[in-house]
């Protein structure tokens, strides 16, 4: 199969390349060139889009992973939080275009769980949609726009794959993610402090189970629609207690802050895990 990945640069992006060049040809592109990286392509640029579809019109692309995205960052204005929400749309749209004239029969898309309310609940995915609330609204917002109009666009001839992934960690995330903030804690300083006393919830996968999750969605035919993927629901408190077990020197203090939020988030991935159980049976 010849699959094109968008963002193969990212932290995502990157290890998707390694699992899926395993056993297919893979185009991998990003909006800068570096190691490993095919081309170049930018898809917030129309230009850099029409000079990719014009290079690659007879290649064959089987499938496309869409795992590029911008995020929002703590500290961005109200503006540049909109900025990202715009250029994730950008992408979404050049990516139903490369799509359409490129005749490509399956989109994977890389979804979020920061669709769902980050409040006190358990979200299927046929829970309510509604994100006003969250840090991430913005991404959260363009991630399930981006859901609609590939749907939209794209239904009656594409076999498509909505992944709503829980929070990603794994080697080369970014520093300002949760989990690279509390081991670089326990590493300066020896202790993690977890706001909120520890008691928020949230749900997290390792990077390589997402990417086989990318990997079954691409390659399993009878799949299609929206599936929540995580792998444990866990407190801030358990997080930390994990951390300090692996990084820690046996003395590693985790520090409780009444102050923060406390919000008791379940993601629901028995539709996913059904799958997995129906495939490992078969």
């Amino acid at each position: 199969m010849r699959v094109l990945i968008t963002g193969a640069g990212g932290f995502v992006g990157t290890h998707l390349k390694k699992f899926l060049e395993k056993d297919h040809s893979v185009l991998a592109t990003s909006r800068h060139i570096g190691d490993g990286i095919a081309e170049s392509l930018d898809l917030i640029s129309d230009r850099s889009v029409d000079e990719f579809l014009d290079a690659h019109k007879d290649d064959g692309i089987d499938a496309i992973v869409h795992a590029a995205a911008r995020l929002v960052s703590a500290g961005m204005s109200y503006d540049e939080q909109f900025s990202v929400f715009e250029d994730n749309i950008r992408m979404t749209r050049n990516v139903i275009r490369i799509a359409k004239e490129l005749g490509v029969g399956t989109i994977v898309n890389f979804s979020s769980i920061a669709v769902y309310p980050n409040e006190d609940g358990t979200y299927d995915e046929t829970s309510e949609i509604r994100m006003s609330g969250n840090a991430e609204f913005f991404y959260g917002l363009s991630k399930f726009a981006s859901e609609n109009m590939i749907d939209n666009a794209l239904s009656e001839t594409v076999r498509i794959v909505h992944l709503r992934m829980a929070q990603v960690y794994g080697d080369g995330m970014r520093t300002d993610r949760i989990i690279p903030m509390m081991i670089e804690s326990v590493r300066r300083d020896n202790k993690i402090e977890v706001y909120g006393d520890g008691e928020r919830i949230s749900c997290f996968i390792p990077v390589e189970k997402a990417c086989e999750a990318a990997v079954f969605a691409l390659v399993d035919t009878s799949l299609s629609g929206i599936y929540n993927v995580g792998d444990k629901n866990m407190s801030y408190l358990q997080l930390a207690e994990e951390i300090c077990k692996r990084y820690g020197d046996g003395n590693t203090k985790i520090v409780k802050i009444s102050s923060g939020k406390r919000s008791q988030f379940f993601l629901d991935t028995g539709k996913w895990d059904r799958y997995l159980k129906k495939r490992k049976e078969s």
